[in-house]
C-alpha cells in the first residue's frame, strides 16, 4: 500500500510591506553613506584651504621683509602683481607667481586685499626713509607706514571686516565697528550658499570681495550649512612685530 505524499510547500515570497521596509532601510543607508562622504570631502577641502592660507601668509611676510612693502593684488588672474599697481587697486587675486607660489585651479584661488590709502599709508608701494631718521630694523619707510595704519581711524573704503557679533552670521557686510588690517586673505572651500561661480565659490559677504566690495566676513566666523570660507587678517602691529623680530 502506497503512503500518500505530503503536498510540496511552495517557497513563500516577500510581501509588499517587507519589500517596502527593506527598500527604505537601503535608502537610509545610501543617504548616510553619501552624507558621510560629503562630510569627509568638506573636511579635506577645509584642511587644504587652511594649509594654503598659512603658506600664503608666510609668503606675504617674506615678500614684505625682502621688498619693504606688500605686493599689489593680481587683478586679471595671471598670478602676477598688477603692472604699475594702480593706486585704486586694493583687492584682487593673490599674486602667486610674484610670491613664488604655484597657482591653484581657479576654484581654489585665494582672494587678497591690501591696505592702500594715500592719506594714511600705501602698503603696496615702497616708501623712502630719509637718512636722517634712524632705521635700526632696516625696514625703511614700511615700518612707519604700518605704524600710521595702526593709529588711523577705520575706514570702510579700505579692505575691512566687522567686529560686531552680528557679522558672525549675517550674509551682508557690516559698516560699523570695523577693522582695517594690513592685508586680508579669503580662501573658498565649497560654494555652500550657491551664490558664486565655479571660478569664485565664495559664500556670504566674501562673494562681494571677489568683485569690488572692500568687506569680508570676520576671521574666525564658524562654518554653517551655508558658509565655510576661511578668512585670515594680519593687523599692522602684528606684521610690524614679526618683521622687526625677523630682522634681529
Amino acid at each position: 500500500m502506497n503512503t500518500p505524499r505530503a503536498p510540496l510547500k511552495r517557497p513563500r515570497g516577500y510581501s509588499l510591506i517587507e519589500i517596502t521596509v527593506v527598500t527604505g532601510v537601503l535608502g537610509l543607508l545610501a543617504v548616510s553613506m553619501v552624507s558621510a562622504f560629503d562630510g569627509v570631502q568638506q573636511a579635506r577641502s577645509q584642511n587644504m584651504a587652511q594649509a594654503q592660507l598659512q603658506t600664503a601668509q608666510q609668503a606675504l611676510r617674506g615678500f614684505a621683509l625682502r621688498n619693504k612693502r606688500l605686493p599689489c593684488p593680481d587683478d586679471v588672474g595671471n598670478g602676477w602683481e598688477s603692472p604699475g599697481c594702480p593706486s585704486a587697486l586694493q583687492n584682487g587675486w593673490l599674486p602667486y607667481a610674484s610670491l613664488g607660489l604655484q597657482q591653484p585651479v581657479p576654484g581654489q584661488r585665494i582672494r587678497y586685499g591690501v591696505y592702500r590709502n594715500t592719506a594714511v599709508a600705501d602698503l603696496a608701494r615702497s616708501t623712502f626713509q630719509g637718512m636722517d631718521i634712524p632705521d635700526s630694523s632696516g625696514l625703511g619707510g614700511f615700518s612707519n607706514a604700518l605704524e600710521k595704519l595702526a593709529l588711523a581711524p577705520a575706514s570702510s573704503s579700505n579692505p575691512h571686516y566687522s567686529n560686531g557679533s552680528s557679522a558672525l552670521t549675517s550674509t551682508a557686510c557690516q559698516s560699523t565697528d570695523i577693522t582695517n588690517p594690513a592685508f586680508l586673505l579669503v580662501a573658498p572651500v565649497m560654494d555652500l550658499d550657491g551664490s558664486g561661480a565655479s571660478s569664485s565659490p565664495f559664500d556670504g559677504p566674501n562673494l562681494g570681495f571677489s568683485g569690488t566690495s572692500m568687506c569680508v566676513a570676520p576671521p574666525g566666523r564658524p562654518a554653517t550649512a551655508t558658509y565655510d570660507d576661511i578668512v585670515v587678517a594680519e593687523g599692522s602691529s602684528t606684521l610690524l612685530g614679526w618683521l622687526i623680530e625677523a630682522t634681529r
